[in-house]
Order: structure tokens, then C-alpha cells, then sequence
């Protein structure tokens, strides 16, 4: 499971990982420190084999998630780390057998999400830039390899995105008739103090159908926030949009105003979305 943080990747990675024949790592962790963490720290220090040192890692990454995976009797393993999208040219080289869930979701909601976490940035410009840098990863995982799902597709019309997902893995495999639709009606990488809305819809403690939620806060987004990040994420948005024309969707356009402190609220139409 890829994704930038909040896009969905928690919700649909434990999803993915409910059927029996799944280990479900959760953020395992082990591709992105082998790959990104190890590599930062390890050729800062002076010495000698540093190269070896990380090619085991990688591999060893790789092989004890297998090792733990056949000793559960698993035929598949899922780790939703988000950041791995920032290893995306590193995974591509895993065995052919891997596949690739990819989150995509607007700009504008996970913007507005990320906002609310201090690793994410001190400003609007910096969240946007963070959105920017994983979405560009992007183009080094293998098309033939990767599902792309929409976030906020999955928001909108929950039934018919899951049952695409399911298809396509399927197709490949996965052992999708054994899935967990419970996981769906469990609030994910929620903020505490702030539970999340789930698509499952529940009676008597049971998900017995999939509603649709929002997947953008369009109270929270005023016109000068759009004017701040717009000329960061614009070509990114754009290249998406190019892309994954089916995958990669904009919520409701909302109606925004500008807020000035000495001024009050200032009409704005928003162009661009």
C-alpha cells in the first residue's frame, strides 16, 4: 500500500490485509529503513563495506517479511507504510510477485489533513510541498504492477470503488473472497479526539453496506489557503489529472471567500480546482 500520509492508505491497507491468507504488517517499516533511513545515517559515518552493509539490509527487509509471512501460513503479506511512496524506484526492483496499491487523493483534502501534524511542515506551502515531493515518486513504480484507487472516489461511491480494487486484485490472485468488509466500519488514523466518518454503515454492531462520506472539509478551506499552495501543486495536480484520468478525481468544487484581517471577507471565485 503507497500513498502520501492521509490518503487512505491505513483504511484500505487493513482492508487488504483482514483475509486469513494476508499478513497484515501494517506500517512495517522495514522496506523504508533499508532504503531511506539506513542509507541517510550510514554514509555520514567514515568506514568501510557501507554499500554491502545496505544491500543485505534490503534484502534482509525483504525476506523477513516472507519468513514471518509462511510461518503464519500466509501466501501474502501488506505494509501500508505511506512513506514508501518515497522508495517507489527501490520497490520496483522487489520480485515480480509484488503488486502496488496506490492512494490518490486531491490535493486540497490531503493538504488540510497534513496541516494538523507538525512532521508535515510549519506552513500551508510546506504541506503542499510534501504532497508534491511523494506524488512525483510516483512515476518509478512499475505500470504493470500498480492499482491506482481514488480516495475521494472511494468517499463518493464507496461500492463501486472497492469493487474495482477487487476486481483488479483479483485478477492478479488475491484472495479477495476472503476479505473483512468490518475494517471498512473502523475509524483509521484518526486523530484523537476527532473520530473520522467510515464508509462502512453499520446495524447492530455488523458493516452491512458501504455510504458515502466526504473526503474534503470544505469549511476548512478558505481562498487564500487555495492562492498559497495552487502555485505548488498546480503542475502536480495537472500531471495526475494526465495520468490517472479515471483514478485521480477532484471533490466538489467549494465556494471560497478571502479573509483579510483589515479588510473582513473578500469575494473570491476560485478558477482553478
Amino acid at each position: 500500500m503507497l500513498g502520501v500520509p492521509r490518503s487512505g492508505t491505513t483504511l484500505i491497507g487493513n482492508y487488504l490485509g483482514s483475509a486469513p491468507g494476508v499478513l497484515n504488517f501494517a506500517e512495517y517499516g522495514g522496506f523504508y529503513v533499508a532504503n531511506s533511513v539506513a542509507p541517510a545515517v550510514i554514509r555520514r559515518i567514515p568506514g568501510h563495506h557501507h554499500e554491502d552493509y545496505l544491500a543485505d539490509l534490503r534484502r534482509h527487509a525483504r525476506t523477513f517479511a516472507e519468513r514471518i509471512a509462511r510461518a503464519q501460513g500466509c501466501g501474502w503479506y501488506v505494509d501500508h507504510t505511506p512513506w514508501n511512496l518515497e522508495i517507489s524506484a527501490a520497490l520496483a526492483e522487489e520480485p515480480a510477485g509484488a503488486l502496488f496499491v496506490l492512494m490518490l487523493r486531491h490535493y486540497s483534502g490531503t493538504i488540510l489533513s497534513l496541516r494538523r501534524f507538525a512532521w508535515a511542515g510549519d506552513s500551508w506551502e510546506d504541506n503542499a510541498r510534501l504532497w508534491v515531493a511523494l506524488c512525483g515518486k510516483i512515476v518509478d513504480l512499475p505500470a504493470e504492477r500498480l492499482i491506482p484507487v481514488s480516495y475521494d472516489a472511494l468517499a463518493a461511491e464507496p461500492d463501486k470503488t472497492l469493487a474495482s480494487l477487487t476486481c483488479a486484485l483479483g485478477e492478479r490472485g488475491y484472495p479477495v473472497d476472503e476479505l473483512d468488509a468490518g475494517m471498512l466500519g473502523l475509524s483509521h488514523a484518526a486523530i484523537i479526539g476527532e473520530p473520522r466518518p467510515v464508509i462502512g454503515a453499520e446495524e447492530n454492531g455488523q458493516v452491512v453496506g458501504l455510504r458515502p462520506i466526504s473526503s474534503f472539509d470544505a469549511d476548512r478551506w478558505s481562498g487564500d489557503i487555495h492562492e498559497r499552495v495552487w502555485p505548488i501543486a498546480m503542475d502536480t495536480h495537472f500531471e495526475l489529472l494526465r495520468r490517472f484520468p479515471d483514478s485521480y478525481r477532484c471533490p466538489p468544487k467549494p465556494s471560497l471567500k478571502i479573509h483579510d484581517e483589515h479588510q473582513g471577507l473578500i469575494g473570491y471565485n476560485l478558477q482553478t480546482w
